[in-house]
């Protein structure tokens, strides 16, 4: 009974782990990779604050609902791209390992007749907010 609850335990603390590491190290290389260069809505409020300039905004959020529009079609065109993009965090050992150690400890515990299905659900529950708890401390609160 005891042994079900740990091995669930663990597999959820380091599946929630490791996922949170590898999301952790995508958001941060593309945060050094990207350019911060417009400013125009700041620059907006700072010299029109009373919106006195109304008529261009309007023409502007004209443009601005073509250019979401533009946007969408391009990003429907780059599905492969972007998948591609996110396939690092996806396919990290730091999240495979985890699912490897799920369901090994699932057949081992399962061959070896000592599987107990409600203490390894409970162990599961359990196991989430530990990993949670343990990456805000270790890589979370660092950033």
């Amino acid at each position: 009974m005891i042994s079900s609850f740990l091995v669930a335990m663990l597999s959820s603390m380091l599946i929630v782990t490791g996922s949170l590491y590898s999301y952790r190290n995508m958001i941060q290389s593309r945060v050094e990779n990207s350019e911060i260069d417009d400013f125009k809505d700041v620059i907006d409020e700072m010299d029109d604050p009373y919106d006195l300039y109304e008529k261009e905004r309007e023409s502007e959020i004209t443009d601005i609902k073509q250019m979401i529009k533009e946007e969408k079609a391009r990003q429907k065109s780059n599905i492969i791209e972007n998948t591609t993009k996110n396939a690092s965090a996806m396919v990290s050992l730091y999240r495979l390992l985890p699912y490897a150690f799920l369901i090994l400890g699932f057949i081992g515990l399962e061959n070896s007749r000592t599987l107990e299905i409600l203490p390894y659900l409970v162990g599961l529950a359990v196991g989430m907010p530990m990993g949670y708890l343990i990456a805000k401390k270790l890589f979370i609160s660092q950033s």
